[in-house]
């Protein structure tokens, strides 16, 4: 009998983060997968991502669309309570014995909760990271606390995950789930980058992604704005990827927009590059600037220089360095005045692998073997 498993995804970041995974067990005899899209993934603001998972699967039958019925109402809360009552009539006739959910954000805790009021094995990926300026970090928690296997990117988060849950039962540190994408990853050429984006490099190349900082009152967008006039004063390209769907998203896009139409030659905005091509971009921008996990996670794995700005990412786990600075303006020009004075092209081998990191496994593999373990089918 095979073992039924469903994933659910809610946005681009966590889709490129599992997409290996997916792909292994989609085509894995042993198993029986489905996929549930949706939230952001249907919105064109943050690039109608739902395409690129249709493209990655030949069987549309395996993926269960999930729109918000109410997509203009941008309140958090509503949209949990949505996610909650569909993921429930979802799971009720899948029947799964595993539902796997990755990282923090309310889309993965309101599927989270469906499952686990169902009596659904919740597999939770990327439990205890932190994030202490944004609301995901509770959420994060409250679905390890949801979960029956836990898969950690590193050890501390491993040892964090044990210290709330006041067990070493089913946790295990894999490593991060991008390793999978960098093992896996082919790199194009700078012309076929430009080609495919329209984006054109030049001897400075910043990748900006900024997210709400959802625990303060402007939600971050005064650090942006300190970063957007910081960035006026030189002479850099810039590409711009869109922020989450949190509340104060609209304020980043407006102010992203407002930037390009003054500097249209410098500057270009791609809601979502999707997975490949965004570690691509992480590979030959010199700098990742903004407050997102890819500035902490990704970047550093690559070995890119990266600018973190405000608290969002405040204690999470780094992955190689990073310059943390808070969201004033001479914090950040100080900070990119002396990032951009240190410029020092990467070499074309700066690609890092699990055997780096002394994994025996990809991710991936390891995560197949310890659920076809634990399985009773």
């Amino acid at each position: 009998m095979k073992i039924r498993i469903v994933f659910f995804t809610g946005n681009r970041s966590e889709y490129g983060l599992m997409k290996t995974l997916i792909r292994k067990i989609n085509k894995d005899l042993d198993f029986d997968l489905f996929l549930i899209a949706s939230g952001t993934h249907f919105n064109s603001n943050f690039g109608e991502t739902i395409n690129e998972i249709f493209e990655d699967f030949e069987e549309r039958n395996k993926i269960i669309s999930m729109k918000y019925e109410y997509e203009e109402v941008d309140e958090m809360g509503f949209k949990t309570a949505e996610i909650i009552r569909s993921v429930t009539s979802v799971l009720k006739k899948i029947k799964p014995e595993y539902f796997v959910v990755l990282g923090d954000r309310y889309e993965s805790f309101g599927a989270a909760t469906a499952a686990h009021i169902l009596g659904i094995k919740n597999v939770h990926l990327h439990g205890g990271e932190t994030s202490l300026g944004a609301i995901d970090e509770k959420l994060r928690h409250a679905i390890s606390q949801l979960s029956c296997f836990h898969f950690t990117s590193a050890e501390p988060h491993k040892k964090k995950v044990e210290s709330m849950l006041g067990t070493s039962s089913n946790v295990y540190n894999i490593g991060p789930l991008v390793l999978d994408g960098l093992e896996n990853l082919k790199i194009i050429s700078k012309k076929e980058f430009e080609t495919k984006t329209g984006f054109v490099f030049s001897n400075i190349n910043v990748l900006v992604t900024f997210h709400p900082e959802t625990l303060s009152k402007d939600f971050g967008i005064s650090g942006f704005k300190n970063l957007l006039n910081v960035l006026d004063k030189y002479d850099c390209r810039i590409l711009f990827t869109a922020p989450n769907s949190d509340n104060g998203y609209k304020f980043i896009i407006e102010n992203i927009k407002s930037f390009i139409k003054k500097n249209p030659q410098t500057s270009l905005y791609i809601p979502s590059l999707g997975h490949h091509m965004y570690l691509n971009a992480l590979h030959f921008f010199d700098y990742v600037i903004g407050n997102s996990s890819s500035g902490i996670i990704e970047a550093p794995l690559l070995k890119t220089k990266v600018l973190n700005i405000g608290d969002r990412q405040k204690g999470r786990y780094r992955f190689g360095p990073v310059i943390d600075v808070v969201n004033d303006f001479d914090s950040i020009s100080e900070a990119v005045k002396k990032m951009f004075k240190s410029l020092n092209k990467k070499p074309r081998d700066s690609l890092t692998d699990f055997k780096d990191l002394n994994y025996k496994d990809s991710p991936s593999n390891q995560i197949i073997n310890i659920l076809k373990k634990y399985s009773s089918s």
